[in-house]
This record gives C-alpha cells, sequence and structure tokens, in this order.
C-alpha cells in the first residue's frame, strides 16, 4: 500500500491533502478510492508526558462528537507514554519504536502506510503538536487540552486527564508504601531559563525541597518519596526514599493513594489531576495559570507565584488545607 500526495505509484492508491483548519492547525485527508464518508481517525502523538495526558479529554470530546469513528493514537514507545492503555477512547493503540528513536519520520506518508493500522478506508490523520495552535502568547491562556481540541475540531467539557488503572497496578504501589506517605517531584521537562539568569522558571529551590523533606517526616510523621525518570538526579537526603524509573501506572496508583503530592507544574501534576490526588502545586507566575491549571481538582492547591519567593511554611500551610478537606491528619506542631 502507498500513501501518496498527489503522485501516482504502485499498489492501492491513497491521495492526500493538507487542509487548513480554524487557529491554524492542519490534518491530513487520508481518502481510499473513492470514499468519502470518515469512518477512521489517526492521531499522531509525539509529546511529553504532561502533553500526551493532556490529549486525553480532546480524544474523549471526540469520541463523543464522532460516535462512529474509528480511532487509532500511534505514539512513541515511551515508558511514560503506557497511561494511554485502557483508554476508552482509543480503539487501536500503537506505539512505535521508529517514533521514540527518530521522531516523525521525512517520509511521513510511507511511514504510515507501514504501520499495522491495515488503513482501507477514508480517514484523517491529526498530528497533535501544539506548535500549529499556539502561535502567540494569547494561545497560553487557555489549558493545553482545549488547544488539543483545537486540532481535532472539537470542544472539550472537561480539561481533566483520563487514565484507567487496575488493581494490579494499585497492588504493586501498596507494596512500596506500608504507612502513609507524601510524594515530591520537582523535575519538569519542559522549564525553560529565567530572564533573570536565576535558573529556570518552574524550579523550587533544592534546599527547600530537603527542609520540606525533614519537616513532613517529623511534623507528619510520613514517608517521604520523589519519583521521576531513571534519569532525573537522585536526592541524596536522608529518609528521603527514591522512587524513580517505575512504571507510568504504578506511578499513578502511588499518587491516587497518598496522603499529598507536592510537585512544580509538570506532568506529574496532569497525572496527579488525573487520579484526583490530594494535590499542592508549586507553578510559577513566570508561566501563564490557565495553561495548566488542575482547576477540577477536589482537594489542590495552586501556590501561583515566583518559586524562589516560596517559602517551606507556605507550602506546609497549602498541605494542610488540603489534608484538611481529605479528612486526613494535620501536622502536629509543638508551640513553646
Amino acid at each position: 500500500m502507498a500513501i501518496q500526495s498527489e503522485r501516482a505509484g504502485a499498489g492501492a492508491l491513497l491521495r492526500g491533502w493538507e487542509r487548513p483548519l480554524a487557529g491554524g492547525p492542519t490534518r491530513r485527508e487520508l481518502a481510499c478510492g473513492g470514499c468519502c464518508v470518515l469512518s477512521r481517525a489517526i492521531f499522531l502523538s509525539l509529546n511529553a508526558l504532561g502533553d500526551t495526558l493532556c490529549i486525553t479529554p480532546a480524544l474523549r470530546a471526540f469520541r463523543k462528537a464522532n460516535p462512529g469513528v474509528s480511532m487509532t493514537v500511534v505514539t512513541q514507545a515511551a515508558p511514560f507514554t503506557r497511561v494511554l492503555d485502557g483508554n476508552p477512547d482509543i480503539d487501536l493503540l500503537i506505539y512505535s519504536e521508529r517514533l521514540y528513536l527518530n521522531g516523525i519520520p521525512e517520509q511521513r506518508d510511507q511511514w504510515i502506510g507501514m504501520l499495522p493500522i491495515a488503513l482501507r478506508e477514508a480517514a484523517t490523520l491529526y498530528t497533535m503538536d501544539l506548535r500549529a495552535v499556539v502561535t502567540n502568547a494569547e494561545a497560553f491562556q487557555r489549558h493545553i487540552s482545549k488547544a488539543f481540541a483545537t486540532i481535532v475540531g472539537v470542544e472539550t467539557e472537561s480539561v481533566r486527564p483520563l487514565i484507567v488503572l487496575d488493581e494490579l497496578e494499585r497492588r504493586a504501589a501498596r507494596m512500596l508504601t506500608p504507612k502513609p506517605y507524601a510524594v515530591l517531584s520537582w523535575h519538569s521537562v519542559s522549564n525553560p531559563e529565567r530572564e533573570d539568569g536565576q535558573g529556570r522558571k518552574k524550579d523550587w529551590p533544592v534546599e527547600c525541597w530537603r527542609e520540606l523533606a525533614r519537616r513532613i517526616r517529623d511534623e507528619l510523621d510520613f514517608d517521604v518519596f520523589t519519583i521521576g525518570s531513571e534519569r532525573d538526579p537522585f536526592p541524596t537526603e536522608q529518609g528521603v526514599q527514591p522512587l524513580h524509573g517505575l512504571p507510568i501506572k504504578v506511578v499513578a496508583a502511588l499518587l491516587e493513594n497518598a496522603a499529598c503530592v507536592v510537585t512544580v507544574e509538570n506532568g506529574i501534576g496532569h497525572l496527579s489531576a488525573a487520579v484526583d490526588a490530594t494535590l499542592v502545586e508549586i507553578y510559577s507566575n513566570l508561566m501563564p495559570l490557565p495553561w495548566a491549571n488542575p482547576a477540577e481538582a477536589t482537594a489542590c492547591e495552586v501556590i501561583y507565584r515566583d518559586p524562589r519567593q516560596t517559602t517551606v511554611n507556605e507550602v506546609l500551610d497549602a498541605m494542610d488545607r488540603v489534608l484538611a478537606k481529605r479528612g486526613a491528619v494535620q501536622r502536629c506542631v509543638s508551640v513553646s
């Protein structure tokens, strides 16, 4: 089979053309033979954890708007993309090693034709690339999920990411956590440099994380875990246990059952929103708030200010408030 753009070749012929959508993105129509009725949608995603999660509300809205269309998602074979496993809106999920190792090939149409998707009917290819719709500062004043929804031509009712967990993943998380615990996440992949030269925009100072971990142990008697990839720096503080490199859905189960999660704005923040974790998010006001605000979380506080001006006491006070919302234990602070 050959997928072609305005040129002939041997094999079953699929003609592709670019059609601009409102807001600037493009989609590619893959029309087979004389068929013009859309029965198949293919979503191509080369995104990090947070954006992968933020695609799911757009997929949910697309499914609702197009109940008769089969939906195939092609994404990179990265460990974190397994958050899509079990998603009820996806009919076929392809994890591509080539996409993971080399990105989208220059000969994209030919590469798609080699994927195991058995493309025989009319289809539309949506490339889930935010660069197509986020073209100015104003675009950052809406949630990431709404930007993805623009690409596929739908409106989202919710921006909360969707993830499906099973008992095996929850059991694995319970095995690691014999007592109440807090989860800390301080690394962000997408983290531009500050204009003042004092590090990166989303970072909370390391010494603050260290003090926070110590006081959580002393004042709440929680175990303290950090999470991240195997490439992220491991903490060296005594009493802080790194759980780096866990399967991503076990991480989700860990967040789901945590007494509290404290994170900068990152993929773990979006994953926490997906499982409605008890959450304190240190969200730099050097970044637009609407872009990734977990507004639909039920036990969440966002500290929206310059992280370098955010104190450990402010974070602990926010933890007390979200713990109270869940009826959980709060700090025991002695007053002399």
